[in-house]
């Protein structure tokens, strides 16, 4: 007697031989997948307390959202078409000082409660502040990720910091120790906690190498972003002397945990450094393509994917890509290179795919554990209707998937063995509840901010 069986789907296992086993089935013990194969093998050895019929369903392991800021959640709207500059250090940083614990929690669960209806069962936080809010909030939900905590310490007219969030150097390495001392490992090992570099320009020398020391020490991630924007490189060449990933790469940065962020502008030398040491990269094109980043006009993230870099997939945070659906990400990342390259060949299905699932895994150090269907993995799996009109006829599933459906065709998902959506219906949070609870935030944090913004077309 096993805890829940999965019978007749398609199963796209993302194993080392990239398996799709039709009418295929799993069987789920606890937190972990205990056998996979044809139903009729499944059905015959194993009995299950939970059975599901995935008859007309594909399965897939669950997404990955490489880059997420659930601090972001409740910000929605006020990135819309400005630069990236100005959106960060007038808009969202501000907005930021402005939420409290008990909103970034609300927030969270919204964000949450969004990602896994399109099939998301795992998140990585590059770092926002009531980092123990978004810990409860996934904890409370059920979903799988990483927490972190913003960490910099140098801010000027050119990249200001609000004042509440000004640390000194040994403040920010010490909260950002404290939270893996409570987070690493916890929900019975579903959530994790990594270091942060927030963002470059903001980041002291000091800062940079006492938080690899940090990283190493807890064998953990550090979720930078870095060569992100058209005109970055040239400013931190201004006030530091060196390119972005150059002064990483000389500051002693690189390693198999530094996980870099957007990356629209690596040079071919610093894309060698990067394969050299196995430094991992997400890519978010939903947010460059929102922003105006240059990361699919700049054509070095198939560059990269081509070296064998390990790329992962993110969907940024609900106000800089301005949705959250996963599938929807990958069809940008399987089809924007093929329109900037000129090439039906680059990236693609298959490849996006890839980056959602197993390589979203490996980039967030992760893939022992989650990123696809296998025994001994963790029973992290969604169950995807196919049976709309879009669907029909499906030649290759997976080009369907990424090129055809979005994310309300996911239908059921289990994460840790638990499931927490069930023919639509999320099981760990009430959605009626939490979207009075949204908007009621939301507005008591607008009343109190200096941030004034209107429609450009306001209702008479």
């Amino acid at each position: 007697m096993v805890d829940i069986v999965i019978k007749h789907g398609t199963v796209v296992t993302m194993d080392p031989s990239r398996r799709v086993i039709a009418d295929g089935a799993l069987a789920i013990e606890g937190d972990s997948i205990v056998a996979v194969g044809k139903t009729q093998d499944i059905a015959a050895s194993h009995s299950a307390a939970l059975t599901i019929d995935a008859t007309d369903r594909l399965v897939i392991p669950g997404l990955i959202d490489g880059h997420n800021h659930p601090f972001q959640y409740l910000s929605k709207g006020i990135g819309d078409d400005v630069d990236i500059m100005t959106w960060l250090y007038r808009r969202v940083y501000p907005f930021e000082a402005a939420v409290s614990a008990e909103e970034a929690y609300i927030g969270a669960l919204g964000n949450f409660a969004q990602m896994i209806r399109s099939g998301t069962t795992c998140f990585n936080d590059p770092g926002g502040y009531h980092a123990d809010s978004l810990a409860q909030a996934a904890l409370d939900i059920g979903m799988r990720g990483i927490v972190n905590r913003s960490t910099r310490d140098l801010a000027d007219d050119d990249v200001p910091i609000p004042e509440k969030h000004f640390e000194d150097t040994d403040t920010a390495l010490a909260r950002s120790e404290a939270l893996i001392d409570r987070w690493h490992g916890a929900a019975d090992g579903r959530l994790r906690a990594w270091t942060s570099l927030r963002y470059i320009p903001n980041c002291s020398d000091d800062l940079c190498r006492r938080v690899k020391d940090l990283a190493d020490r807890h064998g953990v991630g550090i979720h930078t972003h870095v060569a992100a924007v058209f005109g970055e490189n040239e400013l931190i060449t201004k006030k530091f002397g060196k390119r972005s990933l150059e002064r990483y790469h000389d500051l002693g940065l690189f390693g198999p945990n530094l996980y870099c962020v957007h990356m629209g502008y690596p040079n071919e030398r610093e894309v060698g450094w990067l394969k050299q040491h196995d430094v991992k990269v997400a890519h978010c094109p939903s947010a460059s393509m929102h922003g105006s980043y240059g990361v699919i006009h700049n054509r070095m993230m198939p560059a990269m994917a081509e070296a064998g870099i390990t790329i992962s997939l993110g969907t940024d945070s609900a106000t800089a890509g301005r949705f959250l659906d996963m599938v929807r990400v990958m069809y940008l990342a399987a089809c924007a290179h093929k329109d900037a390259y000129v090439d039906p060949l680059k990236m693609g299905a298959h490849k996006a795919l890839e980056m959602a699932t197993i390589d979203g895994a490996r980039a967030c150090l992760w893939d022992d554990q989650i990123g696809s269907i296998e025994v001994g993995k963790k029973a992290d799996i969604v169950l995807v209707d196919m049976t709309g009109l879009h669907w029909a006829p499906t030649i290759d599933p997976v080009n369907t998937l990424v090129y055809a459906a979005n994310g309300t065709d996911v239908e059921t998902v289990i994460i840790n063995g638990r499931v927490i959506m069930r023919d639509r219906t999320l099981l760990t949070v009430d959605l009626a509840s939490l979207r009075r609870d949204i908007d009621a935030a939301a507005k008591a944090i607008w009343r109190r901010s200096d941030l004034s913004l209107a429609p450009r077309w306001p209702a008479a």
